[in-house]
């Protein structure tokens, strides 16, 4: 955790982000660690972080690896899965629309 403010971190999703892609040493990650800071729980990814960071025999070049393949395991918050189902509902009603079959 950093003590100074950084004005590019603007929310508890960026500084989540920023803090998981440093300790993955993936700075340049830092859009998909923010993608997964807003579709996941906070205290799930900083445990998950601190277990791949436990693991003495992963070298530091695998974590994100790791740690991204683990993450599939993880539920996601229910915010999230509202927000694909009605993703999903508009893209079949545009394709339906599309195809002549105006329900």
């Amino acid at each position: 955790m950093r003590l100074t403010p950084d004005k590019k971190l603007h929310s508890r999703e960026h500084v989540l982000a920023d803090d998981l892609s440093r300790e993955m040493c993936e700075p340049k990650r830092f859009a998909a660690y923010l993608g997964i800071a807003k579709r996941y729980y906070e205290s799930d990814l900083r445990g998950l972080a601190r277990r791949v960071l436990e693991k003495e025999d992963l070298p530091a070049a695998a974590r994100g690896r790791y740690f991204f393949t683990v993450l599939r395991t993880l539920p996601l918050t229910p915010e999230t899965k509202r927000r694909s189902r009605a993703k999903k509902r508009k893209k079949r009603a545009k394709r339906r629309k599309r195809n002549g079959k105006n329900i």
